[in-house]
């Protein structure tokens, strides 16, 4: 049989924890549309040329649509920064929700 588990927050520690990594994911987000940007540019001005090489270069790195590796890589950064945008926030949310919740049933069970 296994031991109840429990699960301790403490709200003083871990909302500005969430602030704090809500910060580092804009800074984050910030610098991944900067260089993006950057890779963007240059992917469209194709430096590696128009011979024979860089035609081959340019089938396997940016033909292909959607499933071109340099799409797919981009789109998968994309899509990575859009998932942790609002992790700070969540984080806190979660805790305010929690802190809510252990208000309520304290009070129903007539604490606080």
């Amino acid at each position: 049989m296994t031991e109840p588990q429990q699960t301790f927050v403490d709200p003083d520690l871990v909302r500005p924890a969430g602030a704090v990594l809500g910060g580092a994911v804009e800074r984050l987000s910030g610098e991944w549309t900067r260089l993006t940007a950057t890779i963007r540019g240059l992917n469209a001005a194709r430096p590696w040329g128009d011979d024979e090489a860089g035609r081959a270069f340019n089938e396997h790195y940016l033909d292909g649509g959607d499933e071109a590796p340099a799409a797919v890589t981009l789109d998968a950064g994309d899509e990575l920064i859009a998932a942790i945008d609002d992790v700070g926030v969540r984080i806190v949310s979660s805790v305010d929700g929690t802190v809510d919740d252990d208000d309520a049933v304290s009070t129903s069970f007539g604490g606080k």
